[in-house]
């Protein structure tokens, strides 16, 4: 416990009120842990501010006490990203929840960390917009989730959703604010660009460089027409192959694949045999449009797409998925599409991954490596590949449900996922939202001066070393 117990909780009581800092444990326990294997471990503080000057102040002070600070907002992390490595303050952002601006003239839109993705999705459909919806709780941080890079069901045309950013605020670790893109200039919060990209000094950065405390994000029209377009294969290479030709169009909004035990709902645990007659692999698509006629002229390329794809060897089966199912494909967020609970709920309450960022050419390369691994280990390989952006990148990602009551369970588990990261990183993956476990083998492959360049501007924002210290692995 850091020097001067009492004196510290009496400070940031001052700060936000005495309603809003806690160093009791019933009031600690739930930021101690998350669904990863991560030992629990408490923080001696938790602080929920209301305002930037709030933040600011209590980064001020944290800083002068060198008091470590983890960023914290809505408790759907499940990468253990916010578990304190060396207790100090939780700052919890969850009543910094509002909505400033939704420009519908120049389609971009501000928010503060607390704002849910269920609030946002509600606010932008009354004037007839969207963001990229992920499949993750509603109650989840839009901020949070967009600045780690987050998928959304977008990312096929625009891309992961931290390349939706388009300004932000931030509250340095001493104390200081920023505004980072055109916001800097005026009112207006449309661009980082043509500015030197100082937004890169918090994006993925996993809260260690700054907290931000406003975020401006593109938002889109909400097209009218949808549809679900579905496949299904034998195997990893010819779902691979099917889905490079059919992103290089860029026709679609979002194209997944998952293997047959991400399909089931939950996730088969202990590791469960595919029956013989089932295909290996099932694909969506989702197409929209501002008519049926554009929706038609896609349909046709698609078609076009798997009779190639069939021409050239491909083992595709025709599947269809039940309209219930497409509903939630196309109206996210939504509660039908499966969701944490759903992988989780039949195991024991764990939940964590290997991936994400891959080049598509090595995915059934890596795909056969960690099933092997897998089910070794007694876990299901319930894997999801996804296009983002056309044909530049995607997602390799490995659902992984496990046991957290049994010991045995979890040290599985963990050794799995570190076995297929090791194996990945030489083949281009870089995960996202890494555990320390996973920086830890990046690091031991990485380019020695991108070392030295991360620990150069942590140093340099992070003198103290008090922001969500050791997560990166080197700091």
């Amino acid at each position: 416990m850091p020097r001067g117990v009492d004196r510290v909780l009496k400070t940031l009581q001052e700060i936000v009120g005495r309603d809003y800092a806690s160093n009791e444990e019933a009031i600690l326990m739930p930021y101690s842990f998350d669904l990863t294997w991560n030992e629990p471990r408490m923080p001696d503080y938790v602080v929920m501010p209301k305002t930037v000057e709030e933040v600011q102040r209590v980064l001020s002070f944290a800083n002068r006490e060198r008091i470590p600070v983890v960023p914290y907002v809505s408790s759907t992390n499940i990468g253990g990203l916010c578990i304190p490595e060396e207790g100090g303050i939780v700052l919890d952002l969850r009543r910094m929840n509002r909505i400033i601006k939704i420009d519908t003239e120049t389609h971009y839109a501000v928010i503060e960390p607390g704002v849910s993705h269920a609030q946002f999705s509600r606010e932008l459909k009354k004037v007839g917009f969207e963001f990229g919806w992920g499949v993750h709780p509603a109650s989840a941080s839009v901020l949070a989730m967009t600045l780690q890079h987050g998928i959304g069901h977008l990312n096929g045309r625009f891309g992961v959703n931290s390349q939706f950013i388009s300004s932000m605020e931030v509250v340095l670790p001493t104390g200081e604010v920023c505004k980072i893109g055109s916001c800097a200039y005026s009112d207006e919060w449309h661009s980082l660009l043509p500015l030197p990209m100082l937004a890169g000094l918090f994006i993925g950065w996993l809260g260690t460089t700054g907290v931000v405390t406003k975020l401006g994000v593109w938002i889109t029209r909400i097209r009218p027409y949808k549809d679900v377009l579905t496949i299904a294969a034998e195997d990893a290479e010819s779902m691979t192959k099917y889905m490079v030709m059919w992103r290089d169009l860029e026709l679609c909004d979002e194209i997944t694949a998952v293997s047959w035990w991400l399909a089931q709902i939950p996730i088969p645990y202990p590791y469960q045999e595919k029956p013989p007659d089932a295909p290996e692999w099932f694909s969506y698509t989702v197409i929209s449009g501002w008519s049926e006629e554009e929706l038609e002229y896609k349909r046709k390329m698609w078609k076009e797409v798997v009779a190639k794809a069939r021409q050239k060897g491909c083992k595709l089966i025709d599947f269809e998925y039940p309209p219930e199912a497409k509903r939630g494909r196309t109206e996210l967020p939504s509660r039908i599409v499966g969701s944490t609970k759903n992988y989780s709920k039949s195991c024991g309450g764990g939940l964590a991954w290997p991936g994400t960022f891959t080049p598509a050419k090595n995915w059934p390369i890596l795909y056969e490596k960690m099933k092997e691994i897998y089910i070794k280990h007694g876990l299901s390989p319930a894997t999801r590949f996804t296009d983002y952006r056309g044909a530049h990148y995607g997602m390799w990602r490995v659902m992984t449900p496990f046991d957290k009551r049994n010991p045995e369970a979890v040290w599985h588990a963990r050794q799995a996922m570190r076995e297929v990261v090791e194996v990945g990183v030489k083949a281009g993956m870089i995960p996202y939202k890494p555990p320390v476990d996973y920086w830890n083998v990046m690091n031991a492959h990485a380019d020695p001066g991108w070392l030295m360049l991360l620990c150069k501007i942590k140093d340099c924002l992070d003198p103290n070393h008090i922001m969500n210290p050791g997560k990166l692995g080197i700091r």
